[in-house]
């Protein structure tokens, strides 16, 4: 016959703390193996999986690793709430722990299970932060998309469980729980303290049990504790994580750190000292007068994928500006952006410089140096990413972007990487502008931004142009992909229309045919890769680019990054008169440097050339060539080496001529 509550007696507080790990960690672990394997196929291997076990012995080392790391964080999770929880009674008391526990690890794995959605493998909430300019308000406006559901799951969960808390102390009758000494918290700890020794250990033995201790929420944060506990040498890396420290005992060497020529030392612990005889890394600095003035438009589009481009939707046309465009003039098939995110591609674009060290110039700049009056009109907001990134919005004779008129955004957040209005506001903008403001006996340089392809890929003003479908926000899941697919490419046909009716009205204002350049600053990833968004994979669909010229003598050497376009734009405008104004293409052995995330610390860089993709990433340390298998520098031999040292050096130089510039100011 069962007792009833009252009648159990107290049990002493690291008895009933035992119980509660040693349980909420075997829930944790059987949840988090679950989503592991749901995802990767950790445990059994498969299609797209990556560092999957291999064998029994890796199977029941990882299972009692992820177990006990799973009950020292529930343990101290626990420990900590039912020790200042003494004044509840016993059970209420083991439910509190349990559930402080539990559910953080548990919501943590669902928040990230639902971004995983969304983003893929390529997860990575310190790239999110980098790529929003370091800014907490503008990481939250990006990644709120993807966590309102989340969060109000774990908010509902927080405020059942202090119900279910207080409903069992209220029914448990008996005296409240004794109060442990504080001494008692010294169990939980000593537990944590060897949970980290093994997590440790785990991560720098074996590459398959660390990909699946970093997937766990326990892991993460014992590794990242782990990681600062090990810098004895205080350069800010320990050794259990993916970037850990190559020389824990010398504070020179650390991951990203530049890489001095010659000196013996290999800095950054990556293919070895940089050769003194390396060649400086520079930038174009040509900055001779220009022998032809046209009219030039730039149309920068945002978010907008390079296959777009005469596709076909329904029977109907997506792009038949473009298309005409191109028909005309050329439309390349190799144009690339370095970075994959707005700020930096803009800025690469603009400036003609990947490592920011060239002249501190943009076309803008380079146009108003050669007589001729230059309009910035805009559909976002051009201070995002700060003065680092700045591209002469500011210095143009005529300037406009969201910030000038917020009150008819589309967008919901007003943060600088969020503001947007339509490209309604944006045409307005362009005609008064040509009617009335920028004088018609100077040559003219217009520069114009759609943004209305962007997150979430439509908005009230769009019109049915190619499709009737309007996916709402909250429904842009991977189920949804071919609703998503109609709703994107029908805002795509409103821009191309769009731009369109830009240059029906520099014919009109100006009395000639303008050069037309029509790009954008990245691709779009919609769940065809396993991700939805941009700037998180160095991969065709989020970096490679429209790019269609017409009436301009230029030369689009394949393949083209968005840096070659200001010395491309230079060069056919030093063309003399005589010179027919035809564009072409011009195939050339050439690699296009491409990385991901922030240049000082990227995630991963790249090469682009006109076979395929090499990559090299910074955390697993190993390398991609052309879609192959991922190898470890020691793999490699012959061309597969040498490519390796190329990118590697190339992005040395780069960075060791970063911080010479920034020296030498």
């Amino acid at each position: 016959m069962t007792r009833p509550l009252a009648a159990i007696p107290p049990q002493p507080f690291l008895r009933r703390w035992c119980a509660v790990s040693l349980a909420g960690g075997a829930v944790v672990s059987a949840f988090d193996a679950a989503l592991i394997q749901r995802r990767e196929n950790y445990f059994t291997g498969g299609f797209l999986s990556t560092d999957h076990l291999t064998g029994p012995g890796e199977l029941a080392l990882f299972l009692m690793v992820s177990f006990f790391i799973d009950v020292a964080v529930v343990g101290l999770l626990a420990g900590l709430v039912m020790w200042s929880c003494s004044h509840l009674r016993p059970r209420a008391s083991i439910v509190a722990g349990f559930a402080a526990g539990v559910l953080p690890l548990i919501a943590a794995d669902v928040v990230e299970f639902e971004l995983v959605r969304y983003l893929g493998d390529a997860l990575d909430l310190q790239l999110m932060f980098d790529l929003a300019g370091g800014d907490l308000g503008e990481w939250l406006a990006v990644s709120s998309s993807y966590l309102v559901f989340p969060l109000a799951i774990a908010i509902t969960g927080v405020l059942g469980c202090a119900g279910v808390v207080w409903l069992v102390n209220r029914q448990e009758g008996g005296r409240a729980a004794e109060r442990p000494r504080f001494a008692a918290l010294m169990v939980p700890g000593l537990v944590v303290l060897a949970a980290l020794a093994i997590t440790t250990g785990a991560i720098a033995a074996n590459d398959r049990i660390a990909n699946g201790v970093l997937r766990k929420p326990s892991g993460k944060a014992l590794a990242l504790a782990a990681d600062g506990l090990t810098d004895f040498d205080d350069d800010g890396y320990g050794v259990a994580s993916r970037l850990s420290d190559p020389d824990w005992r010398n504070a020179l060497v650390y991951p990203f750190a530049v890489d001095v020529p010659g000196n013996g030392i290999d800095e950054d612990g990556v293919a070895g000292d940089l050769p003194r005889a390396t060649v400086p890394y520079e930038e174009s600095m040509v900055a001779t007068p220009w022998l032809r003035h046209p009219d030039v438009v730039l149309v920068v589009l945002e978010s907008f994928r390079f296959d777009l481009v005469g596709a076909r939707f329904e029977g109907r046309p997506v792009t038949p500006v473009m298309d005409g465009l191109a028909a005309r003039g050329v439309s390349s098939q190799q144009a690339y952006s370095h970075n994959g995110y707005t700020a930096q591609s803009r800025f690469h674009m603009l400036s003609g410089s990947l490592a920011g060290i060239r002249d501190h110039k943009t076309l803008v700049d380079d146009f108003k140096a050669n007589g001729y009056v230059t309009a910035y009109i805009s559909g976002q907001d051009e201070s995002f990413g700060g003065p680092r990134y700045d591209v002469g919005f500011a210095r143009a004779d005529v300037s406009f972007d969201a910030r000038s008129d917020r009150d008819r955004r589309y967008s919901t957040f007003t943060t600088a990487g969020s503001l947007a209005v339509p490209y309604s506001v944006v045409e307005e903008h362009v005609a008064e502008s040509l009617e009335r403001r920028l004088p018609r006996d100077r040559s003219l340089f217009l520069y114009v931004n759609f943004h209305d392809t962007h997150f979430p890929y439509s908005h009230d003003g769009i019109e049915s142009l190619t499709s009737t479908t309007r996916l709402p926000r909250r429904l842009i899941v991977p189920e949804e992909h071919d609703a998503l697919w109609a709703t994107y490419v029908n805002t795509a046909a409103n821009v191309d229309r769009a731009i369109g009716h830009v240059i029906d009205q520099v014919r009109r204002a100006r009395g000639t045919e303008p050069a037309v350049i029509v790009t954008s600053d990245h691709g779009e990833s919609l769940f065809d890769d396993g991700f939805l968004g941009h700037g998180h994979m160095l991969n065709e669909i989020q970096t490679r680019v429209p790019l269609i010229v017409t009436n301009l003598p230029i030369v689009l050497s394949e393949p083209f990054g968005h840096v070659d376009l200001r010395d491309a734009i230079g060069d056919a405008l030093r063309n003399p008169e005589t010179v027919p104004p035809v564009p072409r293409l011009s195939p050339a052995n050439r690699e296009v440097f491409q990385y991901l995330g922030n240049v000082n610390r990227p995630r991963q860089i790249g090469f682009r050339d006109s076979a395929g993709r090499t990559l090299y990433d910074f955390r697993s340390q190993r390398l991609q060539i052309h879609g192959g298998p991922w190898l470890r520098p020691d793999e490699l031999s012959g061309p597969a080496r040498d490519g390796f040292l190329r990118l590697l050096r190339y992005w040395e130089r780069m960075m060791l001529a970063r911080r010479s510039r920034t020296v030498d100011e």
